[in-house]
């Protein structure tokens, strides 16, 4: 295990395991959804899209792994790494996101709401109750509620985020060429911390001469690249 992996690993380890029906509903977007731009497997940082190809490259097939490493929708209807049975092909690496998904419930988050108040800022906590009330599902069955209290406050305090922004912030993406195609390109100084797997995809993995001839176009197209 990387070094990388490893510090992943250890912060994913503080979100509550949870099971589910498999139904992938949560993996597909609706056509409401798609319109308001939501977007499948988003926040995805920078240290996340590393782990997952470095999985991609040692455990797929040389075709599948080409062809996942090759597709580049911003925001495709349903997440490239859904499999035929619904089930999700990269379930060891998947991004905090994914783990995140439904843990809190809206008793739960009630709870840690009433608990937070008074001690951190209140957009903090309204911050917190709106996001994880659009993540509910019922479905979904929390097997390690002894970690619920921490883990919520490590959503009200941005504790996740901050971990990933740092060690996306450590990772570099690409090599010289592509990081001086990129900045032409963005006029940014630094990789986005957050964008989709196509998003990084199209800068870190299609051939030079893709991005040469295309990325510029792409990116100007970009929406959801942030951070950087």
């Amino acid at each position: 295990m990387s070094e990388l992996s490893r510090e992943l690993q250890e912060l994913y380890d503080q979100v509550p395991a949870t099971r589910c029906e498999q139904s992938g509903e949560c993996c597909v977007l609706t056509d409401a959804e798609y319109d308001e731009e939501y977007a499948t497997m988003f926040p995805l940082y920078a240290a996340e899209y590393l782990n997952i190809a470095a999985y991609v490259k040692t455990y797929f097939s040389q075709e599948r792994a080409e062809k996942l490493l090759s597709f580049t929708e911003e925001r495709p209807r349903k997440c490239p790494f859904l499999g035929l049975q619904n089930q999700c092909t990269i379930y060891p690496v998947r991004p905090l996101i994914c783990r995140t998904y439904a843990v809190m419930k809206l008793e739960t988050i009630s709870e840690a709401a009433s608990k937070s108040k008074g001690n951190v800022p209140e957009d903090w906590i309204y911050g917190f109750i709106l996001r994880e009330s659009g993540m509910i599902c019922p479905r979904v069955e929390v097997v390690e509620p002894d970690k619920l209290e921490r883990h919520a406050e490590n959503l009200i305090h941005s504790r996740y985020e901050r971990e990933l922004t740092r060690l996306s912030r450590e990772t570099e993406l690409c090599d010289v060429e592509r990081r001086r195609t990129f900045r032409q390109a963005s006029k940014a100084k630094r990789w986005p911390l957050r964008w989709t797997w196509g998003g990084f995809n199209a800068i870190c993995s299609k051939p030079m001469v893709w991005i040469r001839s295309h990325f510029t176009s792409y990116w100007k197209q970009a929406i959801l690249a942030d951070g950087y």
